[in-house]
């Protein structure tokens, strides 16, 4: 089992080759699943494209280094939608406010516990009620209903099942269904045995109350910093789309141009594609 900042900064090294392909700088997490799904690398050059690592590609990750088979097992981000969509959702965990499923603010989320030979899966996260002592305790991962970009949602009674030493966690404490990214409603929850989740609005509603009644400045400072990689990600594809040529005819939803095979790549055309969904199709659908 290994926590997230132990495995950011590891070196990524080739089985085959014996050579460091880089390091890891990030994780990304899929909150349907509770895994981590692909890890980011930090491969020391200035490159157009994110290049990231399947977690299914991955022989282990050990106190000094996470290994792979080859460097191919390392993949240009642009060819893979799901890991594309994952990280523009941006959900870290790390760093978010804990809330029950009837809307109570319990604390905040330090690290999480990641087990590598269990799918990568989330097995614990640390949670500080008191963010003045830093007193640290674990949530285990059969209380998280919801990872959620700033909010974590747990069960009402997570509290009696907190744990205080790691080995305690359960190595394979697996969902039979997914987790849902989206919390359920917290306030005014009727007795039923599947709640409705909260719509994207209340959602963003809670989140900007979890902010005004439990503030965090180093927490906030953290989330305001995390909200910049997908600025980041974006930036870096319209510099790599911005002039190459479309390889074929990109339409809109309701069947409008958008660019034709054979034309460059320009602002309007990413602002456009951006606008209607389908710049991942442009992502995967150009040359020099």
């Amino acid at each position: 089992m290994k926590k997230s900042q132990q495995i950011i900064g590891l070196p990524v090294i080739s089985i085959a080759e014996g050579n460091e392909e880089g390091k890891v700088k990030d994780i990304v997490i899929n909150a349907e699943t509770g895994t981590i799904d692909y890890f980011v690398v930090d491969s020391g050059i200035q490159v157009l494209g994110t290049r990231v690592i399947p977690s299914g590609n991955i022989l282990g990750i050990g106190e000094y280094a996470l290994t792979i088979p080859n460097p191919e097992a390392i993949s240009d981000i642009a060819g893979l939608p799901a890991a594309i969509d994952l990280l523009q959702k941006n959900i870290t965990v790390k760093g978010t406010k804990v809330l029950t499923k009837k809307g109570s603010l319990i604390g905040e989320t330090g690290d999480i516990y990641i087990e590598p030979d269990n799918e990568c899966s989330i097995t614990g996260i640390e949670f500080i009620a008191d963010a003045a002592q830093k007193t640290i305790r674990l949530i285990p991962r059969s209380s998280v209903i919801t990872y959620g970009k700033t909010l974590l949602v747990v069960e009402d009674d997570v509290q009696s099942k907190l744990l205080d030493d790691p080995s305690a966690l359960p190595e394979t404490d697996a969902f039979d269904e997914p987790i849902s990214e989206e919390p359920v409603s917290a306030v005014n929850i009727p007795s039923e045995p599947e709640p409705e989740p909260l719509k994207e609005t209340e959602l963003d509603l809670v989140e900007e109350q979890a902010a005004v009644v439990h503030p965090s400045e180093p927490v906030i400072a953290q989330q305001e910093q995390r909200s910049t990689a997908a600025e980041l990600f974006e930036a870096r594809q319209r510099q790599y789309l911005k002039g190459r040529k479309a390889t074929k005819n990109i339409t809109d939803n309701q069947g409008m141009l958008i660019i034709r095979a054979g034309e460059a790549i320009t602002e309007l055309v990413m602002d456009r594609a951006k606008s209607c969904g389908k710049m991942i199709e442009l992502v995967m659908n150009n040359e020099a």
